[in-house]
């Protein structure tokens, strides 16, 4: 029996699979990962189907932020991520923005399916206003995106991550969700110190671009307020305390310390760390008595 005609469309489908993957491969650590996280910790109530359903929508939409990203900034790839798939040449700049604007009805119309089109249609002006519209030029507009971002995810992932019909969440659950997003909003420029020599040719102007003394400060500052909050402000288990205050010591500190573009990527990444932990705590500490 010969078996070509059925490897060579296995073949194809394998290695467009593997190009939708390069295109997220970068965020999932700092975006899929955390947002599934966050899911699973705040819905108690979910099973296997509603997880698989929410982490599905949450990539597919995070697939739609990636290649409209990626699409706009093909040259800036090709310096620094030449393995993604334009600049490695897997499919075309005028493929990629083909594949943006299908993957747009598309998200929408899973974000409608799963109940949720308010989160499908902010997430989608968002993207265009962070990628299309280049909002994520200025410091200011670029923070308050990812907070919208970041919430937007959350409450996507976390609604359709619920089973059963009956939709409702914990104080916590709750509490997690509107703390995250001020975490995110004065903390998530921990991004940009690793990309700032492409931010200057790009001529964004981020925090570390537009302040950098200020902006380095703010690492080590703004993650242990956060740390200490938290732990006394939620009554934290001391595992859980100790963990966050230790990890935010540490990262602030390299942030500030540390500033060769190498060690702000490994800062970041352990910054990612921090921030998934801190996200959740509210979810394992005590309700603070009002």
């Amino acid at each position: 029996m010969d078996i070509a005609p059925i490897l060579v469309p296995l073949r194809q489908a394998l290695y467009h699979a593997n190009t939708l993957y390069l295109f997220t491969k970068s965020d999932l650590k700092t975006i899929f990962f955390p947002i599934t996280l966050f899911a699973w910790c705040t819905v108690p109530n979910t099973n296997s189907l509603a997880f698989t359903r929410s982490a599905l929508w949450t990539w597919l939409h995070l697939l739609q932020f990636c290649v409209s990203n990626q699409s706009l900034s093909p040259d800036e790839d090709a310096q620094n991520k030449p393995w993604r798939p334009i600049p490695a040449g897997r499919l075309s700049v005028r493929q990629a923005t083909r594949l943006r604007w299908a993957l747009l009805p598309l998200c929408l119309f899973l974000s409608f399916s799963f109940g949720i089109p308010a989160v499908g249609a902010v997430l989608m002006v968002g993207i265009l206003l962070h990628n299309e519209l280049k909002l994520d030029s200025h410091w200011f507009t670029r923070n308050v995106l990812n907070a919208i971002g970041y919430a937007t995810f959350d409450a996507g992932a976390m609604t359709v991550a619920q089973a059963g019909a009956h939709l409702s969440f914990s104080y916590p659950a709750l509490a997690a969700h509107y703390t995250s997003i001020a975490i995110v909003l004065t903390t998530i420029h921990a991004q940009d110190f690793q990309d700032e020599e492409g931010d200057r040719v790009q001529k964004r102007r981020t925090i570390p671009i537009v302040m950098p003394a200020a902006g380095r400060l703010s690492m080590p500052v703004g993650l242990t307020l956060w740390s200490l909050g938290l732990s006394e402000g939620w009554h934290l288990p001391n595992a859980h305390r100790l963990a966050l205050i230790t990890i935010g010591l540490y990262v602030g500190s390299r942030f500030y310390f540390l500033r060769s573009p190498g060690a702000d990527k490994t800062s970041y990444r352990l910054y990612n760390v921090w921030l998934a932990i801190a996200r959740i705590s509210p979810m394992y500490g005590r309700i603070p008595v009002m």
